[in-house]
């Protein structure tokens, strides 16, 4: 009886390890291995420490890592820190070419009449030194005394904001004055056309006619 005892424990302990090593087991929600017949792999259980199989139970506790927490750590706006930010930004102001073109526009369409200032009526110098007198710039009356001040200026090195100059057919000399936009474009107070306007620099008048350019921004008599 005891020889026959101990086939059925052996036969029960390979069948237990079969399972084991095929993952035919049982596995708990937890990830440990709960078995009347289990095989712990760690601590062998010698034969003759086995008693009433249908009772006893050992249990596998398969260890879990603990999860790393990560290093960086992110800047979370919460809506206080958005408003806040919000309240504290500050837009890019304009530049001073795009502020000069703006004021500029706005008189698209003005009266030309030969030596008015504005505010509804200007020719070509009067209209140059209303503009910039909006950006506490002071330009003298004459389009030929404009032609004088500020930084001389080559075609190729126009920018948006520049005095650009032209003389006529009757004669070389600085006749007219304009306020170069950028693209080639140019607005000024024609006295052909009668009203402010925008013309191309590269038309075939103004192309043949064209003098220089002055930049009059960085003057010292601008008022910061």
């Amino acid at each position: 009886m005891k020889r026959t005892q101990k086939n059925i424990l052996t036969s029960i302990t390979l069948l237990s390890l079969t399972l084991l090593s095929s993952g035919c087991a049982p596995k708990n929600a937890d990830g440990t291995y709960h078995s009347t017949y289990s095989y712990h792999p760690y601590n062998t259980v010698k034969q003759n420490e086995i008693r009433n199989f249908k009772n006893s139970h050992i249990t596998i506790n398969i260890p879990k890592h603990p999860i790393q927490k990560h290093k960086h750590q992110y800047n979370i706006y919460t809506p206080k820190s958005y408003a806040k930010a919000m309240v504290n930004y500050k837009a890019p102001k304009p530049s001073i070419g795009k502020n000069i073109e703006n004021v500029a526009k706005s008189l698209l369409g003005a009266d030309y009449q030969y030596g008015a200032n504005g505010p509804y009526q200007y020719d070509c110098s009067g209209f140059t030194k209303f503009v910039f007198s909006r950006q506490g710039i002071n330009l003298p009356r004459i389009s030929r005394d404009q032609a004088t001040v500020g930084e001389f200026i080559r075609a190729t090195q126009l920018q948006k904001g520049d005095l650009i100059f032209f003389d006529s057919k009757k004669s070389s000399k600085v006749s007219h004055v304009g306020i170069y936009l950028g693209s080639g474009e140019f607005i000024h107070a024609s006295s052909s056309k009668d009203k402010v306007i925008i013309s191309n620099l590269n038309s075939n008048y103004y192309s043949k006619h064209f003098k220089w350019g002055r930049r009059v921004t960085k003057m010292s008599y601008a008022r910061k």
